[in-house]
């Protein structure tokens, strides 16, 4: 890997590293469903002269949009809102791999040898971990609330395999509008004052939308398919988990140091250890089979 890509793929993980943070800060300064409103607001903003119909497809365009934004990231604020540790819901989110590995062999028919198998195994054991790890035990309604948005991420994956010469920005507009039209609707009818909320916000507040914004998918998921477009799939997605091991870590220093009130993060060898395989478990699923390599050198 050249030295500019291996810098992209840093780039990549810092900012999604801290877009946790700031998700954090952000569900601390507004209710969950109008924060992620308002970041989807800016992002469909931006995208609005990639926003296309394209014929035969819009189906499946809508369901991704609505799985794997609208629902996906209503899960995501809702885990951050609802847990006090971001170590928990960040190597959580990570069993989408292994969900949409499960799927795949019961929807259409993939079939995965052995390796995997122990992959799958190692990741769900590693958050079965911990979950009995007493600080996490008392925070369980953030751990399901990131489980759901690792399902539902990993469901709209299915239907995103059978999306056909759909450019990657057309698919980002599309989820940024439907899912903001989406979330828009469910603040209105579970959440109050948004108005006062969005006329009163601090700067702070203010910062973690955009932060979260232009860094999840200008730097983000621009830089990754970037990436995916000159190397394997394969390669490439096992280079992300760095993302939540830094979003560990950010959140810890900001604890340690009182930096800003909210984040309670704790560190004991329980949690370590239970990352650490899941992690482990997450990486040898996304590697290929050696015969897929002798197959293809395409994701």
């Amino acid at each position: 890997m050249r030295t500019i890509d291996i810098f992209i793929v840093l780039s990549i993980n810092l900012a999604w590293g801290l877009a946790f943070i700031s998700a954090k800060i952000g569900v601390n300064e507004f209710p969950p469903f109008l924060f992620t409103t308002m970041r989807f607001l800016i992002i469909a903003v931006l995208l609005i002269p990639f926003l296309k119909i394209h014929r035969g497809q819009m189906t499946n365009i809508l369901i991704i949009s609505i799985l794997g934004g609208g629902i996906h990231f209503a899960f995501f604020y809702l885990a951050l809102d609802n847990s006090q540790f971001i170590s928990s819901v960040a190597v959580v989110l990570q069993l989408g791999v292994p969900f949409a590995t499960i799927l795949s062999v019961i929807f259409l028919g993939e079939v995965i040898k052995w390796r995997r198998i122990l992959g799958i195994a190692l990741a769900f054991g590693g958050v079965i971990i911990l979950i009995f790890e007493p600080t996490i035990f008392s925070d369980l309604g953030g751990v399901y609330y990131a489980l759901l948005a690792a399902l539902s991420i990993a469901i709209s994956l299915l239907f995103m395999k059978k999306l056909k010469d759909v450019k990657v920005f057309d698919l980002q507009a599309w989820i940024a509008f439907i899912s903001f039209l989406f979330l828009a609707t469910i603040s209105f009818l579970v959440e109050e004052n948004q108005l006062d909320l969005i006329l009163n916000a601090s700067i702070i507040g203010w910062g973690a939308i955009l932060f979260t914004a232009f860094a999840a998918t200008a730097i983000g998921h621009a830089g990754f398919y970037y990436l995916i477009t000159k190397y394997e799939l394969s390669k490439i997605t096992p280079l992300t988990l760095l993302a939540p091991v830094l979003a560990i870590i950010n959140a810890l220093i900001i604890s340690y140091f009182s930096l800003y009130e909210g984040f309670n993060e704790v560190l004991t060898f329980k949690i370590i250890f239970g990352a650490t395989m899941s992690f482990t478990g997450v990486a040898i699923v996304m590697m290929r089979e050696p015969e897929e390599e002798k197959v293809s050198s395409s994701p």
